[in-house]
């Protein structure tokens, strides 16, 4: 497979309500724009929905910052924690001798 819009659709998601990214626009000028949307794929079956979001992103992946500040915050607990277990674990064998 090479079209790059079914492989990001067919990858398997996290949580029940999805958000897939299916293409990027760069230096959208302000204006009117029509959309055609082609009815391929039924979802009244299983009570889905369909939409289509204009949506903008930064380098963390989009506009809510929570999951990224927590990973960091989480990181630098992490990390301080581990130098403090290491801190205790050589204190521990200096005064073992």
């Amino acid at each position: 497979m090479t079209d790059e819009h079914f492989i990001t659709w067919m990858r398997t998601a996290g949580l029940p309500d999805i958000r897939k990214i299916y293409g990027k626009v760069e230096n959208l000028e302000p204006g009117d724009y029509k959309i055609q949307v082609d009815n391929k794929f039924d979802v009244r079956n299983f009570h889905g929905t369909k939409s289509f979001v204009v949506s903008s992103t930064n380098i963390t992946g989009g506009q809510n910052y929570f999951l990224a500040v927590s990973y960091i915050v989480m990181g630098t607990f992490c990390m301080i924690m581990a130098f403090v277990f290491l801190l205790a674990d050589l204190n521990k064998r200096f005064n073992q001798n």
